[in-house]
């Protein structure tokens, strides 16, 4: 429990010290001082100050993706409800990220690549098995067709990440609606699913309120 609490304390420092200034500005030495712990007990939790930037942006996404991880894994639902709250869980890191940016928190600093980029990476490595698994169960479940799971999963997740993060190839609202859209036909045909399996691979108004 106490490693736990200062690493706590060592990741809350940095994400206050980034709202105050650029993050290459920001030393070790900062961060100790803030978080209220000698220099060198920083090195006991942590390689580096890159070691600390990484974990406090997995851990601004993980508590999102781990709800719908859990969710995902319930027995007693068919494989399209568990995808349906994948989705959900994506679309709503994505939104989180969009509302830290638009706060102008330590996300929206001059390691903005850096960290989309690291969002990317924990998104598709905490989603993947659970997608490949889901994948499967919808093939037992007769709704699926597909020969590579893990494959596809990773895919899915690459395409559907990048579309609704929207930095790399910026388009507008309703351009992203049609990809979308494009994209669930793609899987619904390449994976013999039925015709509207996947009508809830949308980017609403609403969720474009939210940031």
């Amino acid at each position: 429990m106490e490693v736990q609490t200062k690493r706590e304390q060592i990741l809350d420092a940095l994400q206050e010290l980034m709202t105050e200034a650029s993050v290459d500005s920001i030393s070790v030495s900062d961060i100790a001082r803030r978080a209220g712990i000698g220099k060198g007990s920083i090195y006991y939790y942590f390689s580096s100050k890159n070691d600390i930037i990484e974990a406090a942006i997995e851990r601004s996404y993980s508590r999102i993706l781990d709800e719908g991880r859990e969710l995902a894994l319930a027995e007693g639902m068919d494989a399209f409800k568990k995808l349906e709250i994948i989705y959900q869980a994506c679309l709503n890191s994505s939104l989180e990220l969009k509302r830290q940016e638009a706060r102008g928190s330590f996300l929206h600093q001059q390691q903005n690549a850096f960290i989309h980029q690291k969002f990317y990476q924990i998104l598709i490595t905490k989603m993947e098995p659970i997608l490949a698994d889901i994948i499967r169960q919808g093939v037992q479940e007769g709704g699926i067709r597909c020969l590579y799971p893990e494959e596809t999963a990773r895919i899915i997740l690459t395409v559907l990440t990048v579309t609704l993060d929207n930095t790399v190839a910026p388009v507008d609202d309703e351009q992203i609606e049609r990809l979308l859209k494009v994209f669930a036909v793609l899987q619904t045909d390449a994976m013999a699913m039925p015709v509207h399996a996947l009508d809830f691979l949308r980017w609403e108004r609403e969720n474009r309120k939210d940031y």
